[in-house]
């Protein structure tokens, strides 16, 4: 307690190094823990699996432009053709796949009227093989049938996502029970394990539906291929020979494996982690060099009072305690400052951009993680000083 006293004296003669020392702890704090738990929550969200047998699946679209095919036969030949490639396991056109940023939603309800209990959720709709196709797996009822396919009108049977069934049916099974979206009746017949959205951000990403409707109107498809996955990259090679093979005149682009739309979809969150992690480091390093410098320079300004403080017998261990101490007072002004501003900003970043708030577990890390920082960055200058010989040091500078 004694030694606090002039630690406070000589921080009061000398205020703008410990003030702007305090400051910039105080900012690093603030930034740093939400920086970290940004990047935490992005990387979070970069390892969701989406449910889809990603290592062997890929995917690619058509665009017909012959007005007179018919396109649902042209589709059913066409996945034929794709499943008659060596390693495919197999192949459906659909509407959409996870990630893709592009697709449909609708609203869902319990009842027609039980609007309380609705939610928007991901269609998707193809063929009887896009549940296989997909690599989706089903933990209860069953996959599609031919007979839930019809000619005309629209389908009555539907298979959701466990996310789904989990919010409408929270208590029992989904099999068999009923579900309404704009105005239709539908009837669960199976429960897939998971099944992502196309948007990543969507507040429902994992409910979702799948319609047995065959893409037979439209001239723009999206095919989805599933390959065992050592053989994913050659099947991958000659898709496109394949599909102009039967048709000349048809446009057959984006190829793309599974991966390649995760790392697409999640290309921004990825660089703003980069970006983030490199700032973190960045303002350690000027951190850590604010608090050598400041300790440097106090070394050098009181290089009479150590040297005093020796002569009357301090000894090295107590010198250096006394940087020590200094250092740790410092810290501990620039955390509690830093603390309150690392809420403000939290909850500034909260109501904007619907950031998660900030776990107070990410404030103790970071300021117990800043404090041994300081600690470590003024031990050199602290020992520096603890070595100064009472004889050089109380000579008249």
């Amino acid at each position: 307690m004694l030694e606090l006293r002039p630690m406070l004296s000589a921080m009061l003669r000398n205020k703008v190094g410990p003030i702007l020392i305090i400051l910039q702890l105080a900012l690093t704090l603030a930034i740093v823990a939400n920086a970290a738990f940004i990047i935490v929550e992005r990387l979070a969200l970069m390892k969701l699996p989406s449910g889809v047998a990603e290592s062997e699946v890929l995917s690619f679209t058509v665009i017909e432009n012959d007005p007179s095919i018919n396109i649902g036969n042209q589709r059913r030949a066409d996945i034929e053709s794709l499943k008659a490639i060596p390693g495919v396991i197999s192949a459906s056109a659909v509407n959409q796949i996870p990630l893709s940023d592009s697709g449909n939603s609708s609203s869902l309800m319990r009842s027609e009227e039980a609007h309380e209990t609705e939610a928007n959720v991901a269609h998707y709709w193809g063929d009887i093989n896009q549940v296989s196709a997909l690599g989706l797996k089903i933990i209860e009822g069953r996959d599609f049938t031919s007979d839930d396919f019809v000619d005309e009108g629209f389908p009555t049977s539907l298979i959701i996502s466990k996310a789904t069934a989990d919010w409408f049916f929270p208590n029992g099974s989904a099999i068999g029970n009923t579900l309404y979206t704009s105005g239709r009746t539908l009837t669960v017949v199976g429960v897939v394990e998971r099944l992502q959205s196309p948007w990543k951000e969507h507040r429902n990403t994992f409910m979702s539906l799948m319609l047995p409707m065959e893409m037979d109107t439209e001239k723009l498809t999206r095919f989805v291929v599933r390959a065992e996955a050592n053989q994913r990259e050659a099947v991958l090679a000659q898709l496109s020979e394949v599909m102009l093979k039967r048709v000349r005149n048809r446009v057959v682009n984006q190829f793309e494996t599974f991966d390649m739309t995760r790392k697409e979809a999640y290309a921004a969150d990825n660089g703003m982690a980069k970006v983030l992690m490199a700032i973190i480091v960045l303002l350690l390093i000027v951190t850590a060099l604010g608090v050598v410098g400041l300790a440097s320079y106090s070394v050098n300004q009181r290089r009479k009072q150590v040297g005093t403080r020796r002569a009357l017998g301090a000894t090295h261990w107590q010198i250096l305690r006394f940087f020590l101490l200094e250092n740790a007072m410092l810290c501990l002004g620039g955390i509690t400052i830093g603390c309150i501003a690392a809420l403000s900003l939290s909850r500034w970043l909260a109501s904007h951009y619907q950031v998660t708030s900030l776990p107070l577990s990410y404030l103790v890390i970071t300021a117990l993680g800043l404090l041994v920082l300081g600690q470590l960055a003024v031990a050199s200058p602290a020992i520096r000083a603890s070595r100064i010989s009472p004889a050089l040091a109380t000579r008249s500078i």
